[in-house]
């Protein structure tokens, strides 16, 4: 019972400092993204020590998480599941302290006047349906190889990936991103603040067009990831683009858009395209299973269930416990030494050092042929013991806090691209969360480069369209 006693002590800190942080900044990024961190880091520790309390009650309320026990290692809410709590909150907590300290004021440092950056619409219609085209073309053998053996596309492409893999993932992820940030600039109208563009009819309606075409896409794939990114991005976009004046019906349709895919991917990521077998030549298509998966088939009642207690909340969470019990050595800066070797192309260097995720999973002994991430924490914890944890959640909020200052002054960019990196970067990093938390500090190449870049460049590109075209405005 005592976990519980300081379960409820450390979400009220982490939520009394949630609230200092809001009443200082009114960033809604820092209220969304703490909520973020800590369900990937201490929610699922309530249901840990439910299911200790109660002999395991929680598969009669839809837990799932139970197979991950015995692929990786027994978790009990024991005495070291203290320690194991204590640190994630102790990294919630140095992040709030470090945002507390570097960010301004709201009221001392509003945001710079400026004119919104007007950007092509037709530009981004085109982008989203194109990369999402493009990326179908990517992975079309592993489509049809699902088909030929009735397997998922999920599965075959997260066992047998390509080699454009990586390509295809960076592609729907500007997709999404092409799709989400251009509605929302244009549900923003008159209210647009940092973004904005024509308001034509036909516009809309390619969105909508544009909206089917993407997630039926992602969906079709079982992607949820990019989906994730961009409604995260988005709903922090669009209420620091309006300032909170809501337009409540297009900010509730753009809800729907972003979670009907999330509600519906798990349930249908099973599904396998066989009908294409009808069509197309898959004679000369090999597939040999690596991993277990396993479904629980779609119904409205498996589907929401997966949605409301998804193991996202215990993978990542679990790693900790893992490192301390097995008593795994430090490993002293792995993770930069990955890091680095990572910016040489594997063309010119073909092996790299083990990345921190890799090495966890090898010193518990996680069983082969499954993902089950580490805590962006844990991992830092492995480098460099409780320093680490200290460095990491001081690192991120440093970064967060910088994105914030900036992003409250982006009209004294000298150049467009830094200022479209001001406006779209507190959201870009917040809705990376979910990746940087379930993974090592090697994941900074992917927040700058897919979180920042991207986002960035796509904005950028729309805006130098529009700009050279300001002579011939959009009908």
């Amino acid at each position: 019972m005592l976990h519980y006693v300081l379960l409820t002590l450390y979400t009220a800190v982490i939520a009394w400092l949630t609230w200092r942080l809001w009443k200082k900044t009114r960033q809604i990024a820092f209220v969304l993204g703490i909520a973020l961190i800590y369900y990937w880091s201490l929610a699922g520790a309530w249901f840990i020590v439910y299911d200790e309390l109660t002999n395991m009650h929680g598969k009669e309320i839809g837990l799932h998480y139970y197979d991950y026990l015995y692929l990786l290692f027994p978790v009990h809410a024991d005495s070291l599941y203290y320690l194991v709590c204590f640190y994630y909150a102790l990294f919630i907590v140095v992040i709030q302290l470090t945002l507390l300290w570097l960010t301004k004021p709201a009221d001392q440092n509003q945001t710079h006047e400026a004119q919104p950056v007007r950007i092509n619409h037709y530009f981004l219609i085109v982008l989203c349906i194109g990369a999402a085209l493009i990326s179908l073309l990517m992975v079309w053998k592993e489509i049809l190889t699902a088909a030929k053996f009735s397997e998922s596309i999920y599965i075959v492409t997260r066992m047998q990936p390509g080699k454009w893999f990586t390509l295809h993932q960076l592609l729907n992820q500007a997709a999404v991103v092409s799709l989400y940030v251009g509605l929302i600039s244009y549900i923003s109208g008159t209210k647009s603040r940092f973004i904005s563009g024509s308001r034509s009819h036909w516009i809309l309606a390619a969105y909508a067009f544009a909206v089917i075409i993407v997630e039926g896409y992602l969906l079709l794939l079982g992607n949820k990831r990019e989906i994730l990114f961009g409604g995260i991005l988005g709903v922090i976009f669009y209420l620091n683009n309006v300032n909170f004046k809501i337009n409540y019906r297009a900010f509730s349709l753009f809800i729907v858009i972003i979670l009907i895919p999330l509600l519906f991917n798990d349930g249908l990521r099973s599904y396998s395209p066989k009908f294409l077998t009808k069509y197309f030549d898959t004679s000369d298509l090999q597939f040999k299973r690596t991993k277990e998966f396993t479904y629980s088939g779609f119904t409205m009642s498996n589907t929401t269930m997966a949605f409301l207690f998804s193991n996202e909340m215990f993978c990542a969470h679990f790693s900790m416990y893992g490192i301390l019990d097995k008593e795994l050595p430090l490993t002293y800066g792995s993770s930069f030494n990955n890091l680095a070797a990572s910016m040489i192309p594997r063309a010119i260097v073909s092996e790299r050092p083990k990345d921190i995720y890799t090495y966890y999973a090898e010193g518990v002994h996680a069983k082969e042929g499954q993902g089950y991430t580490i805590h962006h924490a844990s991992g830092w914890y492995l480098n460099f013991g409780v320093f680490g944890i200290l460095a990491g959640a001081i690192l991120f909020g440093w970064i967060w806090s910088w994105l914030y200052n900036h992003f409250m002054r982006f009209g004294e960019g000298k150049y467009l691209f830094t200022r479209l990196l001001y406006i779209i970067g507190i959201g870009s990093v917040t809705a990376a969360i979910p990746t940087v938390i379930r993974s090592g500090p090697e994941v900074y190449k992917a927040l700058i480069f897919e979180a920042l870049l991207i986002p960035t460049m796509i904005l950028f590109a729309a805006a130098w369209l529009q700009n050279r075209l300001k002579d011939k405005p959009e009908q």
